[in-house]
């Protein structure tokens, strides 16, 4: 059992399960059956409720932790790229060095590799405002940027003004919150059995009754 599995434990057996049969799910399909299997037993959909909300929890909890990891991972690589980096240039720069004070000539060759000294184009640095610069050495240059006004589109599409070659949409978010009575504990005891996925039925849609 991993640490999430544990985790969900505490909370709910059910999204515990849940988190058990996600990590052996091999296709999109079998994930979409699992998520919906939650809502099958509808005479338990409180803790269908409460097993959803943990396993939506617990899923952030996983993200933030491993992005939390890859940034240490970031630094911790960047840390030994900058050294390599700075023990290759002071390897350069002792070439240079000792070229400089003559102790070795621009090129110098060993019994399986040459080394060469190279001057590089040139290379200018401005160090004061380019404004006070004499005309001959300042370039004005203009630059007309075109981008979409995309509140006035949007004000627009709430009047009922379409404007061509734009989409206006709106995107529904689902919200977990904890019931301010479960704040001091969780109850874990009632327990919604989860099929595995080889059990379950795909699903169904039902029937809407027609009027009389």
């Amino acid at each position: 059992m991993n640490l999430a599995t544990q985790s969900l434990a505490h909370t709910s057996i059910t999204a515990a399960q849940l988190w058990h049969q996600l990590e052996i799910a091999e296709t999109n399909e079998q994930i979409e059956r699992l998520f919906q299997s939650i809502w099958h037993n509808q005479e338990n959909q409180e803790i269908a409720i409460d097993a959803h909300a943990e396993l939506a929890n617990q899923i952030d909890a996983e993200i933030i932790a491993i992005k939390a990891r890859m940034e240490f991972l970031i630094q911790l690589h960047q840390s030994a790229i900058d050294k390599l980096e700075g023990w290759r240039e002071r390897l350069d720069q002792t070439v240079i060095y000792f070229n400089q004070i003559g102790a070795i000539t621009a090129e110098i060759v060993g019994k399986q590799h040459r080394i060469t000294l190279k001057e590089n184009p040139p290379t200018c640095e401005v160090s004061i405002d380019p404004s006070h610069l004499p005309d001959q050495y300042r370039r004005v240059e203009t630059k007309t940027v075109i981008s979409a006004d995309k509140k006035a589109i949007t004000d627009a599409w709430k009047q009922g003004i379409p404007v061509e070659g734009t989409k206006v949409y709106r995107r529904r978010k689902v919200i977990y919150t904890l019931l301010p009575s479960n704040l001091p504990q969780y109850q874990a005891s009632t327990i919604v059995n989860v099929e595995p996925l080889e059990n379950q039925p795909q699903p169904t849609k039902k029937r809407r009754k027609k009027a009389d």
